[in-house]
């Protein structure tokens, strides 16, 4: 069998096939990202977020009928302007 020698550009290669997916990963976690989910698997973040009720400014939860008006209003303002906005483009045809 005969003896091959590996190309510099083949060491490079190589190399590169391992250096390359650190730097990426490296970078990738000292930007705040967790490119494989490495946190949740070893156990880094320690606690979970729990989703809590909303809060008006005063500190009261609110109520699902206080939410249920809000969306009330909400829709007859947006219903409002868009019958503006359809009025306004029937007077001025541009």
């Amino acid at each position: 069998m005969s003896k091959r020698r590996m190309t510099p550009f083949a060491r490079f290669f190589i190399v590169m096939l391992i250096i390359v997916p650190i730097a990426y990963f490296g970078a990738s976690w000292y930007n705040g990202d967790d490119p494989l989910g490495l946190r949740d698997k070893i156990g880094l973040d320690g606690t979970k977020t729990e989703q809590a009720a909303p809060v008006q400014p005063n500190g009261q939860a609110v109520t699902i009928d206080e939410l249920e008006a809000r969306i009330s209003q909400l829709e007859r303002e947006l219903q409002q302007c868009r019958q503006e906005l359809q009025d306004l483009k029937t007077n001025n045809p541009n």
